[in-house]
């Protein structure tokens, strides 16, 4: 991790930070797979927080079960956030 850009290693956790709930339910693809991995390695403050939350997501698995939504409906929802991520770039 470059230490000379604060501002761009600081955006590089924030985009991270942003993806801990598809990273740790294995929902993202390949290459954002390896690209957040890479970061935590570089970056312990990144590494802590996932660290925190997979204990998080453990805790509430053991508590309680968790539905997940079925394949069809979360590819409708990414498609849906998707759609409307590029209208809100368009305006």
């Amino acid at each position: 991790m470059e230490r000379s850009d604060p501002d761009g290693h600081a955006a590089q956790c924030a985009a991270v930070r942003k993806v801990v709930y598809e990273f740790l339910d294995d929902e993202l693809p390949s290459g954002d797979v390896a690209r957040v991995a890479h970061h935590l390695g570089a970056c312990p403050p990144c590494h802590g927080f996932f660290t925190f939350e997979r204990a998080y997501l453990l805790v509430l698995k053991r508590k309680g079960t968790i539905d997940a939504a079925p394949p069809e409906l979360r590819e409708r929802i990414r498609a849906a956030l998707a759609s409307r991520e590029r209208s809100r770039l368009a305006e």
